[in-house]
């Protein structure tokens, strides 16, 4: 039943069918009151042409005769003779005169009284006296006699009345002094009138209901064949193609040719289907897109986490300061760096930069640059050169037109001397060994990549052991909230100095906490990229390095000088284990081919680092160059004797050390391995 009462159908039908009970009742009200007000008039006028016959047969003057007759004179008996006749060939109910008390009108007293023989009323016997039925009454009486009008007319068909619904003309009988000496009433009953009138309403109703049928058969035809066949089908396909995602081979306009709005709907039903084809197609191939984008951009990620060092403590067998550094790119990839490298033994390279722009481009920018800027470094030349070369460098191949501002640091370790340049870069930080952080301003040069020809002035700094640099790009102070305000550099200095005299890895940690507590739901609109670095001084070396021939005879003694220094720091037997492992494979790498056929030294040094319980390995040989992490990795789905020779021991190496690492500097091989114990 619901589902019938949301039919289009049942609801047009609804509408239409209510439209047609009003138009109906409009029109039976304006017909009941127009045939009424017709009808009323006419039995009006018939009862008053019947009320001036009958005023005719009675003589005014004579009307005291006809009270004091007693209603048996002949004359008398003439008059109403002619009155009865006269009732009963008129059609008229009654035909009566009356004579009011004229004092007040309140009573009349009946002289003549007649009744149609046929209705079932009684007349008034001769001289019967009665109240007046109402006020209308007892007003018009008084119009009648005080001359005020000459005939008056009562309708009554509501309230409490004796003889059913009925008209009564009424006339002033006047005598030959001009005065009114009686009046005459005609009552003519309604019952006709109602009859007919009752006719007329039976018969717009029964049009009404006929017209309603024929109206809810039309309709339900016409709708079916102009509206819901088309819109069946409509609907059909509609389910067909949200289910398939196809274009229908047979169009909507094939089966509905209708020139109206449901012809203009299924034209857009076929057009929207081809177009949502078209655009599924165009989805499915942007979306293939967007992955294998993704996926570079991801493999973009990672290749630009491993091309900035990454790997901490970076130099654990050089206790003469402690770095640390962070990089959180915007996007995928990012256009700020840092770099930082040992020139030789004694100079310690420091590089914080930030490239134009952002994304691809801007990384691709900024690993040509960290590229150039430390070669450069590495020819042994003071900051303000190497700034101009890579200037000069970058500008001959800059179609692009980007640029990179550059803080560049060269630390003489074994001194603390500090001699650096600055290529537009942020302003760095210094904390003396009994101070806080503050800002240093140093002297700007122009911007690496803006324009040719450019020099670039350095300028000298002191550290003390205990000293502290923090460089950093602008996504630090810059850093803005939900409500457009910028971190600012007080608030830098103030989470700098929080933790003034913690670590680089700490201080760097509670910057970043300050940041994200400012910044809180706002999106990261720049790369974040900060550098720390503790001075601590020259130090004794310690004697935890061990120098052997590159032989496999010596990886006893090799092994041996590793387990004693992990027995002071509790190693697990597992790690343990492993570290023994990869001592077998690299030394005898080393062996098989830095010096074949000759022999030659192997360094090894230990290093551990309480904070992260990670110890590491370092083997140095002045062979030839040699990088085991360049060869594939073993296929080691196939069984022993389908796999080839070699590989597995260098690969079980990776999978079973936390960080490896290769280099060569200053004519070694220095290989790197961590472990956490």
């Amino acid at each position: 039943m619901k589902r019938l009462k949301q039919h289009v159908t049942v609801k047009s039908i609804t509408g239409i069918v209510a439209l047609l009970v009003l138009f109906s009742v409009i029109v039976s009200i304006i017909g009941y009151r127009t045939f009424t007000n017709a009808l009323l008039n006419q039995y009006a006028e018939g009862a008053f042409l019947t009320a001036q016959t009958a005023a005719e047969l009675v003589d005014a003057n004579r009307m005291d005769e006809y009270a004091q007759s007693g209603g048996t004179t002949p004359e008398y008996l003439a008059v109403w003779n002619r009155l009865d006749h006269l009732c009963n060939t008129s059609g008229s109910t009654f035909i009566y005169v009356i004579e009011p008390d004229r004092s007040d009108y309140g009573h009349i007293t009946f002289l003549f009284s007649t009744i149609d023989h046929d209705s079932p009323y009684t007349k008034y016997d001769f001289g019967f006296l009665r109240e007046t039925t109402n006020d209308e009454y007892r007003a018009k009486y008084r119009a009648l006699y005080e001359l005020a009008t000459d005939r008056e007319l009562v309708i009554r068909d509501k309230g409490n009345i004796e003889t059913d619904s009925h008209i009564t003309a009424m006339m002033g009988l006047k005598g030959s002094d001009g005065q009114v000496k009686g009046i005459l009433c005609v009552q003519r009953q309604m019952d006709i009138l109602t009859g007919v009138r009752n006719t007329f309403l039976n018969k717009v109703a029964l049009a009404m209901i006929g017209l309603m049928l024929l109206v809810i058969i039309g309709q339900s035809v016409y709708l079916h064949r102009v509206l819901l066949r088309p819109l069946n089908l409509i609907t059909e396909e509609a389910a067909r193609f949200s289910t398939e995602n196809k274009a229908a081979e047979h169009k909507l306009q094939e089966s509905i040719r209708n020139r109206d709005e449901i012809g203009k709907l299924a034209a857009s039903v076929d057009r929207m289907e081809e177009q949502i084809e078209t655009y599924i197609a165009d989805i499915t191939q942007i979306t293939a897109e967007r992955e294998r984008i993704s996926t570079e951009l991801s493999l973009a990620t990672r290749i630009q986490a491993a091309f900035i060092p990454h790997l901490f403590p970076p130099f654990p067998d050089r206790p003469e300061f402690a770095l640390y550094a962070t990089m959180d790119p915007a996007k995928e990839v990012g256009g700020d760096f840092y770099d930082f490298f040992l020139i030789d033994e004694d100079h310690l390279g420091l590089v914080m930069a930030d490239v134009s722009g952002k994304g691809v481009p801007a990384a691709l920018f900024m690993m040509a640059s960290k590229i150039i800027l430390q070669s450069c470094a590495m020819l042994g030349q003071g900051p303000a050169a190497i700034l101009t070369k890579t200037n000069e460098a970058i500008c001959s191949n800059n179609q692009e037109g980007m640029f990179v501002t550059v803080w560049l640091g060269i630390l003489e370790i074994s001194t603390g001397k500090l001699r650096a340049a600055n290529a537009g870069h942020e302003y760095p930080v210094l904390k003396p060994a009994d101070g806080d952080f503050a800002l240093l301003k140093d002297k700007h040069g122009f911007v690496i990549g803006g324009m040719s020809g450019v020099r670039y002035r350095e300028y000298e700094l002191q550290l003390t052991p205990g000293a502290k640099l923090f460089v950093y790009t602008d996504g630090v102070p810059e850093a803005s909230n939900a409500r457009n305000e910028l971190f600012g550099t007080e608030r830098m200095l103030s989470a700098l100095n929080e933790r003034a005299d913690g670590t680089p890895e700490d201080i760097l940690a509670t910057v970043r906490r300050a940041v994200d507590g400012f910044v809180q739901e706002a999106e990261q609109f720049d790369d974040l990229t900060m550098l720390c670095l503790e001075y601590k001084g020259p130090q004794a070396a310690p004697a935890r390095e061990l120098t052997v021939d590159a032989a496999v005879e010596n990886i006893p003694a090799v092994t041996a000088f590793v387990e004693a220094q992990l027995d002071a720091v509790d190693c697990s037997p597992k790690a343990r284990g492993q570290l023994s492992m990869a001592i077998d494979e690299i030394v005898a790498n080393i062996a098989q081919y830095a010096y074949a056929p000759e022999v030659g030294p192997v360094t090894v040094r230990f290093a551990f680092d309480e904070g992260t319980r990670t110890a590491t390995l370092t083997f140095l040989d002045k062979g030839l160059p040699y990088n085991p992490l360049e060869k594939a990795d073993p296929d080691v789905s196939l069984s022993a004797e389908d796999r080839p020779i070699g590989g597995l021991g260098i690969f079980l190496v990776k999978k079973t050390m936390d960080g490896m690492a290769y280099a060569y500097k200053h004519g070694q091989n220095v290989l790197t391995i961590q472990k956490r114990l």
